[in-house]
């Protein structure tokens, strides 16, 4: 992965709102304050997902599994940030979408890529402590890349 000074604005923005969940879940003395920033930092997120185009993201495929006309995605962004996806195509499909079920049938596993991504409507933020979770997991769909290499 590269190094901070190369985010894009969205990635960057992205990593923000993640470290400052981290440090204002580690600041809170109480369960109870913990909770409290779960519950803003859960609207805070919602409420960016919602605004912001998820545009050229450096990310790494951790894994494409194919199953006829499902295809299953997953993507890291660093340890903190996640991307999945399971996208059925039907057929026949219209041109876009038989252009996308290709794009993502030809993702490589184990590549650093930029993709831009579709946000569909879910996620999940996690306890900084939880050691089994990224912070921040979330439904997304690619849409393009541009590969560069392992």
């Amino acid at each position: 992965m590269k190094d901070a000074s190369h985010h894009t604005g969205t990635e960057s923005a992205i990593s923000n709102l993640v470290d400052s969940f981290k440090y204002a879940y580690g600041s809170a003395t109480s369960t109870t304050a913990k909770d409290a920033v779960m519950s803003i930092y859960k609207v805070k997120t919602e409420k960016f997902l919602l605004k912001h185009y998820l545009n050229h993201i450096r990310v790494h495929v951790d894994s494409v599994i194919i199953n006829h006309l499902t295809i299953d995605t997953r993507f890291h962004a660093g340890k903190n940030l996640k991307f999945t996806s399971s996208t059925e195509f039907r057929k026949p499909m219209p041109k876009a979408e038989d252009s996308l079920y290709h794009f993502m049938k030809s993702l490589k596993q184990g590549t650093d890529t930029n993709i831009d991504f579709m946000y569909i409507g879910k996620f999940e933020l996690h306890r900084p402590d939880d050691s089994l979770h990224p912070t921040l997991i979330v439904n997304a769909y690619p849409l393009s890349y541009q590969v560069h290499g392992r």
